[in-house]
């Protein structure tokens, strides 16, 4: 068998293991994404605790890196696409390493600081 004619295979195995794809339309917030015309709610994504500075910044630096791209689901977790592969660690835990990253510089986003 050709090993090219595996591809197309391939890609519809792994595209069965997930619940849905598309291209994220929206970031609504830090645990929420608009995904086609789902709003998908991303699991173990908790942005209390963020001053309102930081939570500015996170969602500018979401919408900057998120905005357009493909993605897969999976349950409440996001990954993506990388031309019919996607990536081990999901969108989720990026932004929840963002989020604790932000908290851990709040003297950076403190008002009464400066």
């Amino acid at each position: 068998m050709n090993a090219l004619a595996l591809i197309p295979v391939i890609l519809l195995l792994q595209a069965s293991y997930f619940d849905m794809q598309g291209t994220i339309i929206n970031v609504i917030s830090p645990s929420s994404l608009l995904i086609g015309n789902n709003t998908i709610n991303l699991a173990d994504v908790d942005a209390s605790g963020l001053n309102q500075r930081q939570y500015a910044y996170l969602m500018d630096d979401l919408k900057r890196s998120l905005l357009g791209k493909d993605v897969f689901v999976k349950g409440g977790y996001v990954y993506f696409d990388l031309t019919g592969s996607y990536n081990s660690v999901s969108i989720n835990e990026m932004t929840q390493k963002e989020i604790s990253d932000l908290k851990d510089m709040s003297k950076f986003f403190c008002y009464e600081c400066r």
